[in-house]
């Protein structure tokens, strides 16, 4: 763990946003804020499967521009074709329900779609063979769901072996933040729901904090 780069915060949309529950011309302050009050390496623009490529690209277009005009990495979730047609940095998928062969052929269909530079990161399920199997596949990071008892024991287990970045998602605190970056995770992902809050820069300040006292 020595030889890693600081720990830093990923954040994650509303699912909202896409469907109109939340407004990009509300968000888009808050997401500004949130980049002057943290130090934010990435923003995934969390859409539901059912929802159409034409509403997403409505809320994601500006918001790759406002995130890579700042040097944050913007990502798509699940829609691969989207994110390369948009010109957003990569895709976020969710493998946490997929069989290790479904899994798979989702990572390698999304590679294939991207150019080679691009980010392809996957959200597994709270066990090691599915998340080595990803990592050897050339995956730029693994995530995992704290909601699992078991995640944060994976996270620091992987901080010790693995060289492939870990991604916390979950609901998180500035205690369980900064104990974390302590057992090695790379990227700390509070709950979209930060963003409802009646302050979710200071929130977010707080966690970026902890990391560093941790």
């Amino acid at each position: 763990m020595a030889d890693r780069e600081p720990c830093r915060l990923y954040l994650v949309t509303p699912p909202e946003l896409v469907s109109g529950g939340v407004l990009l011309r509300d968000f888009l302050p808050l997401f500004e804020s949130a980049l002057k009050a943290a130090d934010v390496a990435c923003l995934l623009i969390a859409a539901p499967l059912d929802t159409r490529d034409v509403d997403v690209e409505a809320v994601a277009q500006p918001l790759i521009q406002a995130a890579q005009a700042r040097e944050v990495a913007a990502l798509l979730s699940s829609r691969a074709a989207l994110a390369k047609t948009l010109g957003a940095d990569g895709v976020h998928l969710d493998l946490r329900l997929a069989s290790a062969a479904d899994a798979t052929r989702t990572y390698r269909e999304a590679r294939k779609t991207l150019a080679e530079d691009a980010i392809v990161g996957a959200l597994c399920p709270p066990e090691r063979h599915l998340a080595m199997e990803l990592a050897e596949l050339g995956a730029d990071y693994i995530g995992f769901d704290l909601s699992a008892p078991e995640a944060a024991d994976l996270i620091a287990w992987w901080g010790e072996m693995m060289t492939v970045p870990s991604i916390a998602f979950g609901r998180i605190d500035p205690a369980a933040a900064a104990a974390l970056a302590r057992s090695g995770a790379d990227f700390i992902a509070p709950e979209p729901e930060v963003w409802s809050r009646v302050d979710p820069a200071g929130e977010l300040a707080k966690l970026q904090a902890a990391i560093r006292a941790g």
